[in-house]
């Protein structure tokens, strides 16, 4: 196996753990998947890895528990830089009002990774991530149980995340408008022309 493949297959391998490790609360584990300069830009957050580590911390201890389908990850490398692309399913428990659902959110995360001599022992680390939001659907965790939606809010969020952003809501979080989704193409196409010049060293 020539190298090229053997890195695809390490940066693969960083975005599956990552989220498995995020998913089961395993901090040391997912802290070693990030570059310190990293960004993580998402529905509910934009911060550093470091301190997206301390927020999923935080939220875990107060019984926040989100589970992530991931697919596999397409990986494109040049040098010591690879992006990965990679289909996800994100569930996302929650009330509304006194009704528990779970939100499943349909997306695609990005990631930068980069390979640097002078930070994580010389391993690939992430650089950002950042996802593609598509659609989402909700439903209750009881059968037979309703949840009952203020409407006018409901159709104010964006149709690729709306449930999404009314469960952030509930909880107290404030969701982001002005992510990458399937409603917004400006956005997907200006961020995947990032991504690709970022690739390139542009």
């Amino acid at each position: 196996m020539d190298g090229a493949m053997l890195d695809k297959l390490a940066v693969a391998e960083l975005v599956q753990t990552e989220r498995a490790a995020r998913d089961q609360g395993q901090w040391e584990r997912l802290a070693a998947c990030y570059h310190p300069d990293s960004l993580v830009s998402i529905s509910w957050i934009e911060t550093s890895g470091p301190e997206f580590v301390e927020a999923s911390k935080t939220a875990f201890a107060a019984g926040v528990r989100h589970l992530h389908q991931m697919a596999p990850s397409i990986v494109s490398v040049n040098g010591d830089r690879a992006l990965a692309e990679s289909g996800c399913a994100i569930l996302l428990p929650g009330k509304v009002g006194y009704v528990a659902v779970t939100v499943t959110s349909q997306a695609r995360l990005h990631v930068r990774a980069e390979r640097r001599p002078d930070s994580l022992g010389g391993r690939w680390g992430i650089v950002s991530l950042r996802p593609v939001y598509f659609i989402d659907s909700i439903s209750a965790q009881v059968p037979g149980e309703v949840p009952v939606f203020d409407a006018a809010r409901l159709a104010g969020y964006r149709q690729s995340y709306r449930f999404l952003s009314y469960v952030l809501v509930e909880s107290g979080k404030t969701p982001r408008p002005d992510l990458a989704g399937a409603d917004r193409p400006d956005l997907t196409e200006a961020m995947l022309a990032a991504e690709a010049a970022w690739l390139a060293g542009r």
